[in-house]
């Protein structure tokens, strides 16, 4: 982890500290800030990642903290963050289902996200030493060494500014008719009073920081040659495999408009391949798989209207057609996020899995059941089903465009 995030004045909170107090010597106290910042960077370091809001919980496997951390101190530093009132538990962490979640509270949010310095070679030595772990691990595996050597054949062609456009997106404040329909005038005080507005918003602060981070770290790719320096480098470029055997990678989740910005180092276009939309489809079809093979014949007409949805692509419009629920959410955007929340999130009888279990009964017992055992094996399910889909692509389009 090459960058290091803090909250502002965070070291003036730390001194006030039990912990920070009761530290021998200078060098302990600075050693203590370093790993207050890790967890910190973390959590941010997650969010920025994924494209979530700042606020939101973000999983740490006790394994990990004491990797970091350390055995003796990980849970010292968790307490003195919480003590400060800069980081928030899970209080529904469970020991043998999840791992540890924590977020940032609403007081470091408002005190603001800052970069930091590693203050101790002690702690530097630590994060080169699991780095270059990592970097084995990845080189060491051919599938994660060939995402890194076609990584270091990218480059950034457009100048920041280009990037800059994307902070300020009209149509995402306002309708593309009465946009359209603006005077010069009326552009320059719609554009003035977003200014302001978002100014005050933390989380658009936490976006323009996603795609300033994202920017400036893939702009080391232009003179970088070796997949060794390249996992070395200032942007976390390293990718892992889950245990669903889905691959995740920094290019899989970088911002739209940064990715507009990429060639090959040939001067190529790259190809985006998005399914995560498609996901809700892939569930279905699954499914559908699951009740052909153990049919029932209350599963008919229920089998009949998913198919018909599948087919046609318009499962999200259904639902909001026929979903009072689903409805009130006007944005698209927003509906699919919801739909998608709702279909991975933990088997609890929210207000969403109600409204989609009344609309797909039968879908929904099917996944309830499964969230029964772990929640998280129905993203699994779509995660595998959708690799097997893309493999499948990819083999048909190599053995019909290859010699």
């Amino acid at each position: 982890m090459k960058t290091l995030y803090t909250i502002n004045h965070f070291s003036e909170l730390l001194s006030n500290s039990y912990q920070y107090n009761n530290q021998s010597t200078e060098s302990k106290r600075l050693l203590l800030l370093d790993r207050c910042n890790w967890l910190i960077t973390a959590i941010v370091s997650v969010n920025l990642n994924r494209n979530e809001p700042i606020e939101e919980y973000v999983n740490l496997h006790s394994s990990i903290l004491k990797k970091y951390l350390t055995n003796r101190n990980y849970k010292d530093i968790i307490n003195c963050l919480y003590g400060l009132g800069i980081i928030y538990p899970n209080e529904g962490y469970s020991t043998d289902r999840f791992s540890k979640s924590f977020r940032l509270t609403q007081k470091a949010i408002k005190y603001g996200i800052t970069n930091t310095i590693i203050y101790t070679d002690k702690f530097k030595r630590q994060l080169e030493r699991i780095n270059k772990e990592r970097v084995e691990k990845v080189l060491s595996n051919p599938l994660l060494c060939k995402i890194a050597t076609n990584t270091i054949k990218l480059k950034v062609v457009e100048i920041e500014a280009f990037v800059e456009d994307a902070y300020y997106d009209p149509l995402d404040y306002i309708e593309k008719d009465k946009y359209d329909a603006m005077t010069d005038d009326e552009l320059e005080k719609f554009f003035e009073e977003l200014e302001l507005r978002l100014s005050k918003d933390k989380d658009h602060q936490f976006k323009v920081r996603r795609y300033k981070e994202y920017y400036r770290g893939f702009q080391s790719l232009n003179n970088t040659k070796d997949p060794k320096k390249l996992l070395e480098l200032y942007v976390n470029y390293i990718p892992s495999i889950a245990k669903s055997g889905r691959v995740s990678h920094t290019f899989a989740s970088m911002p739209k408009q940064v990715r507009k910005c990429l060639r090959t180092k040939s001067n190529e276009l790259i190809w985006e391949v998005d399914m995560s939309s498609a996901q809700p489809s892939i569930i279905f079809l699954e499914w559908l798989k699951y009740a052909k093979s153990n049919w029932n014949e209350k599963f008919k007409n229920e089998y009949d209207l998913c198919l018909k949805l599948l087919l046609s692509g318009s499962i999200y419009k259904y639902v909001q057609e026929n979903s009072e629920y689903f409805n009130e959410i006007g944005d698209y955007a927003r509906l699919k996020k919801e739909i998608l929340t709702v279909i991975n999130a933990e088997n609890k009888p929210t207000k969403g899995n109600l409204a989609l279990q009344k609309l797909f009964p039968n879908v929904f017992i099917w996944i309830n059941n499964i969230k029964k055992i772990d929640h998280r094996r129905v993203s699994h399910i779509g995660q595998r089903a959708e690799a097997n889909i893309f493999l499948r692509l990819i083999k048909k389009y190599l053995m019909t465009n290859l010699p």
